[in-house]
């Protein structure tokens, strides 16, 4: 799959023009579908963190629950001595007590039951002091046994509440959306994937949403696209911050091990520890307390009634005795309590088991259809990209139609990338008229663009292409483009305008009529742009069509079909001819397009226009008036030298600002042919006016060349808008 994957890559950047280096790596391609699938289906469950120690906080209860007991035990006590301090109302009962009895009596005989009681007093103290030291160790040793029995409860229930917490999740659970790891390795495959495939189409993209109206959908799309990563973070994000919050909540971050319900377990442990450690505190505070009670019932007849030291050591006693006596009671209910929890662990444990196995069959699941998805997204990008270098190589760039199998040699030896092949595609069968177009197959598997030259006769389309075809070879153009003359295998196009350069610049004569009794054959160039996701190079073939093509012909002539079947065109508005004729050119032209391409009248043809306005050099013999007063072509070289002063600028802003000033002045000088209007309708924000001369503005109005300093304007913006609109980032 893996290899599969960079054959994918390779095939996708070879198939638009070459591999490319600054493009994102396969490396990233490759690490995501590996990442993703060894996450999705061989990552288990991760393993659970330690429950906190909750030995303290049982020990805290514990310490609680017996200072509860102890002051509920002084209350009652503080209580009854409420009730037998009320004033005495004389009854025979009063006069039966100890302090009245002795208060009647003799002061001899108050003298010896005085001695009498200090004598009992102190072995009772000690008594009593003793069957408090005695209590108190039993009491230690019973909350000794029950902090772990309380702890095991805490624990348990925390358990169980995390279960059920997990349970309830329902399709979080289920789906794993607490995993943040997993899903992001299944998000970095499809958008290692979905980046590729962009990639790939990086020109036809840029091509579909090129123009005016692209901009704000451009921004709409970078919007969405933010938004989304936005909401995917922040998804991922939540969900690690509720993993890290169950994780605090003393509580463990996954479900407890099978053997929960296979085995005892810690949790049978502890009731094997505790449950015998119940009994011996049962019988030692019976014990104690029977001793204590036979005690203090034979010291309580000879006892003074206000005797408060020993009244405070018997209360302290009596505590001691109420804890001792809920102490076991408590420790029992916990140990019940912690047994229905055991049984409810088991039963949340085994669904728990359930959950877990689901859980990962739906994660491996979503792991392996992911994998297969972005593998056989790769192997399907890889095919793609063969079917089209074989498209390619088999499709003439003159007439398009197939290539046979046949190969033919220029000398008969000639073999490899310097082999050619001939198209024998028949173009019309009534005259016999054949392609015979031939290609190097150093060619054959590159992209190709096509742009015809169209416009009425004598309107400069020659004249045009013949310059550009010289600017060209002499490098005049920006520096982030690459041009290259690709020589035709035989005499053809390349020879011909090399004579019409040499005819115009040495002869000084004017280009003659273009012959179109068949599908020129092109002007080729090797192009190559400054695409900062990945250098293309392609071949841009220039047809230079008759204008008879434009003027005359009707769609079912296989050459007016051939010039509409292109990538772009460039259409020549001739400024010193009337609007008329070349009106309903562009009107016939706009229509026999939409018939061709199959686009119904309500919807845009995505293709670039290039209204390509020559011959600006001989305005200046034309009297050209503005409504408000002065001279329209006075005006316009003066805002066309404002707008960039050197003459040399390339960027899309120069563009656009001229192609305004062009249309202020197509508007003067055809009154009442709304040029705007009529190709709007039919581009929608595709097309753009090119003020250009192939002379210079030196010598403005001066027709004869012998006179003029040749210096070419505007010839190759045309041509690069039209590639950028394609797809092919060259103005900036």
């Amino acid at each position: 799959m893996a290899s599969a994957a960079l054959r994918a890559w390779g095939a996708a950047s070879v198939g638009r023009g070459g591999r490319s280096k600054k493009a994102i790596p396969s490396g990233v391609f490759l690490a995501a579908i590996l990442c993703a699938g060894l996450n999705a289906i061989g990552q288990g469950p991760t393993a659970a963190e330690p429950p906190p120690d909750l030995g303290p906080v049982a020990a805290q209860e514990v310490e609680r629950f017996i200072e509860g007991v102890r002051a509920e035990v002084r209350a009652k006590n503080r209580s009854r001595r409420a009730v037998n301090s009320k004033p005495s109302d004389g009854t025979a009962e009063e006069h039966a007590s100890l302090p009245s009895r002795l208060a009647a009596a003799s002061p001899e005989v108050q003298q010896a039951a005085v001695a009498v009681l200090s004598a009992q007093a102190e072995p009772l103290e000690q008594d009593l002091r003793k069957a408090a030291a005695d209590l108190d160790q039993a009491i230690g040793e019973a909350t000794a046994a029950w902090a772990p029995v309380r702890a095991a409860l805490h624990k348990r229930g925390a358990m169980l509440e995390r279960l059920r917490e997990e349970q309830a999740g329902g399709l979080t659970a289920l789906w794993s959306l607490d995993d943040h790891w997993f899903w992001a390795s299944l998000l970095l495959a499809w958008a290692a994937l979905a980046a590729l495939a962009i990639h790939a189409h990086r020109h036809a993209l840029r091509r579909r949403w090129g123009g005016r109206l692209s901009l704000a959908a451009r921004r709409r799309f970078a919007l969405a696209g933010f938004v989304l990563l936005a909401c995917l973070v922040a998804g991922l994000g939540g969900l690690d911050r509720l993993a890290d919050a169950r994780r605090r909540g003393n509580v463990p971050s996954k479900s407890p091990p099978r053997a929960t319900s296979d085995s005892p377990g810690p949790m049978d442990l502890d009731f094997q520890g505790v449950a015998p450690a119940v009994l011996p505190v049962e019988h030692s505070q019976a014990a104690i307390a029977e001793g204590s009670a036979r005690r203090i019932a034979e010291a309580r007849r000879l006892l003074p009634a206000n005797a408060t030291q020993l009244r405070d050591r018997a209360l302290e006693v009596a505590e001691r005795l109420e804890v001792l006596d809920r102490l076991p009671r408590a420790i029992q209910a916990d140990l019940d309590r912690l047994s229905q929890l055991h049984g409810e662990l088991v039963e949340a444990a085994a669904a728990a088991d359930r959950l877990s196995r689901w859980r990962k069959a739906i994660r491996g699941l979503l792991g392996a259809v992911s994998l297969v998805g972005v593998a056989a997204g790769a192997w399907l990008l890889r095919r793609e990209a063969g079917r089209r270098r074989a498209r390619l190589a088999n499709t003439c760039p003159l007439c398009l139609g197939a290539i046979g199998p046949g190969t033919a040699s220029r000398n008969g030896r000639a073999g490899g990338a310097a082999a050619m092949v001939r198209c024998a595609n028949v173009l019309d069968p009534a005259k016999g008229i054949r392609c015979d177009f031939a290609i190097r197959d150093a060619y054959r598997t590159m992209p190709k663009l096509c742009f015809p030259t169209l416009g009425v006769p004598r309107a400069g389309k020659t004249h045009w292409l013949a310059m550009t075809y010289w600017q060209l070879n002499r490098g005049g153009y920006p520096r982030w483009m690459r041009w290259e003359r690709v020589r035709p295998v035989e005499v053809a196009s390349g020879e011909d305008f090399d004579r019409v350069v040499e005819q115009i610049l040495i002869s000084r004569l004017g280009t003659s009529g273009t012959q179109g009794a068949r599908i020129p054959h092109p002007l080729v160039f090797h192009f190559a742009d400054g695409d900062p996701w990945g250098r293309s190079s392609l071949l841009v073939n220039l047809f230079d069509y008759s204008g008879e093509v434009t003027a005359t012909m009707g769609v079912d002539d296989y050459r007016r079909r051939r010039a509409i079947e292109a990538d772009g065109y460039l259409f020549f508005l001739d400024p010193t001819l009337p609007a008329e004729p070349q009106a309903k050119a562009l009107a016939d032209f706009r229509e026999d397009l939409r018939l061709v391409r199959g686009v119904s009248g309500g919807r845009p043809l995505p293709l670039p226009l290039a209204l390509c306005v020559s011959k600006i050099d001989l305005l200046a013999s034309q009297p050209y008036a503005l409504a408000g007063g002065g001279d329209a072509v006075a005006r316009f070289y003066e805002e066309l030298a404002r707008i960039d002063p050197t003459g040399e600028a390339m960027t899309l802003d120069v563009l656009r600002a001229r192609s305004r000033l062009t249309a202020e002045l197509a508007a003067t000088i055809w009154p009442g042919w709304h040029i705007e209007r009529t190709v709007e309708d039919a581009f929608r924000g595709r097309w753009m006016f090119f003020p250009l001369t192939p002379v210079g503005l030196d010598g403005r109005g001066e027709t004869d060349l012998s006179l003029r300093t040749i210096a070419p304007f505007g010839l190759v913006e045309p041509l690069a808008w039209l590639l950028h609109m394609n797809g092919y980032p060259v103005l900036p």
